[in-house]
């Protein structure tokens, strides 16, 4: 089968999803310790400004009592905030609601100690300070638990259900739901007027209003839940994405709306490299050593194109191919490809000594380069797309590819990515390579000038030699250009 149109899978996998999901509850509950610090700092100077005012409105010593009252606001915050740089479980964030809950209703409902009065204690419920519970309520939301701003509510709503209900069930206490059917306008007035009586409507519509609030706050924590809970997933099937093709294709690939973009061509260097004696070498072999081998040797090769700003185009068995130039082309692409040919050598060289030292038989690999034009564009259908390079650069360089073990060499690269070399990087970039005679190419009827350069053994026997012919198949390039 061609190699150019060798299927590879894109395909996301899926993986452990409630590792996923472990790892989405954990990256939410760090965010709800840094939100809950900040939302309980919030609160407290809230509260600490409604204290404030009263002690600016209240004549001294009136006033010590709601100094008081901030600091136990503070003391609640300090506490707060020294529990929350470890997990916090929801028990506790509900146990600090209700003590600031208590408190508020504290300093709504009870009469100033330090002010004599003989004002009802039911005038306390006048005008309605329920409003101030909501604070308790909003600062749920920073928890981003939908759950915690529900529990929240109902915390806030009972503390003050039963403070309210105390004053309630007071012997003086005049109960009422709402002003009375039928009553005059006179003896309306007069009942609401009345210092001793307590408005149980006002309490429902409070209490109402609350669920309400809460039910949508807590609508809205669950949505951004979730939008953060796909956020996360997007990312992760980026990611699995970026293990199938290359990182620069992600952001291209994911902008696509239709499954069939539009198709373009442009100069590429399109790079093989194979396995030596892959067939040969499995045959002694246990799959799952095979497998390991693979994964191996395409981990290495993968990250010297990336490191030289290749995209990695696909995994063929034991060849892997990647493009310089794609999704965009830059000035250095022909240059970055034979330099990533390079490091896939010195990558080999460093694991065959380990494969080495664990008893294991050293690789050789095969490596084509070739610079022309290639099609890019999506092919397949509307269930499964793949984005390919085509053309004849992609089948010469995987013929060059193929000419090493004929030729003796590690690496073949066509002239006219030599060419590109020479006038992006100079002379030294061809350092240790040398020229070879043209040679026919299966597929093609025009001959191509290569160069080589040499397998390891190769270059040993030619070490004294290889600087002369270096310098000599340059200095021949260069007058031929």
């Amino acid at each position: 089968m061609d190699r150019r149109s060798a299927p590879v899978t894109l395909e996301i996998p899926l993986g452990q999803s409630s590792a996923l999901d472990q790892r989405i509850a954990a990256a939410l509950a760090a965010e709800r310790q840094v939100t809950g610090r900040l939302g309980a700092h919030a609160l407290t100077l809230a509260f600490c400004a409604v204290a404030v005012w009263c002690a600016l409105v209240h004549p001294w010593p009136a006033a010590l009592y709601y100094l008081g009252i901030v600091a136990a606001f503070v003391a609640l915050a300090c506490a707060w905030g020294w529990r929350s740089r470890r997990p916090v479980p929801s028990w506790l964030i509900l146990g600090f609601v209700l003590a600031n809950a208590i408190l508020l209703t504290v300093t709504l409902l009870v009469p100033n100690p330090f002010v004599p009065s003989s004002t009802p204690v039911q005038m306390a419920l006048r005008p309605p300070k329920f409003l101030f519970f909501l604070l308790l309520v909003a600062w749920a939301t920073f928890t981003l638990s939908p759950g915690l701003v529900i529990g929240a509510a109902f915390i806030v709503v009972a503390t003050w259900s039963a403070g309210v209900g105390i004053i309630m069930f007071m012997p003086d206490t005049r109960l009422g739901f709402g002003l009375p059917e039928g009553a005059s306008p006179a003896e309306a007035v007069a009942r609401y007027l009345d210092p001793t009586f307590v408005d149980t409507a006002a309490w429902a519509c409070s209490v109402f209003t609350a669920c309400l609030i809460a039910g949508i706050l807590a609508v809205v924590v669950g949505r951004m839940q979730r939008l953060v809970d796909a956020q996360a997933r997007l990312e992760r099937a980026r990611a699995n994405l970026a293990r199938h093709v290359s990182a620069n294709l992600v952001e291209e690939l994911a902008a696509v709306d239709e499954p069939f973009g539009p198709i373009r061509t442009q100069e590429v260097a399109v790079l093989f490299v194979d396995i030596v004696g892959f067939t040969r070498l499995c045959e002694g072999m246990s799959p799952t050593a095979v497998m390991t081998m693979l994964r191996g040797f395409h981990g290495r090769m993968a990250d010297c194109v990336f490191r030289h700003g290749g995209t990695l185009d696909k995994f063929i068995g034991d060849s892997v191919m990647a493009t310089f130039g794609t999704p965009d082309s830059g000035p250095q692409d022909a240059v970055g490809a034979l330099a990533c040919g390079r490091a896939m050598l010195a990558a080999l060289d460093d694991w065959n000594d380990l494969r080495t030292k664990r008893g294991e038989p050293p690789l050789r690999v095969g490596i084509g380069l070739h610079f022309g034009p290639v099609v890019l564009g999506d092919i397949g259908d509307e269930r499964r797309v793949e984005f390919a390079v085509l053309g004849d650069t992609v089948n010469v360089a995987s013929r060059l590819e193929t000419l090493t073990r004929e030729l003796g060499a590690s690496m073949a690269v066509s002239q006219a990515l030599v060419d590109r070399v020479l006038a992006q990087a100079g002379r030294h970039a061809l350092s240790g390579m040398r020229r070879h005679a043209r040679l026919a190419v299966r597929g093609r009827a025009e001959a191509l000038d290569l160069w080589i350069l040499p397998a390891k053994a190769e270059q040993s026997n030619e070490a004294e030699s290889a600087p002369l012919i270096a310098g000599t198949a340059i200095s021949s390039t260069c007058s031929m250009t």
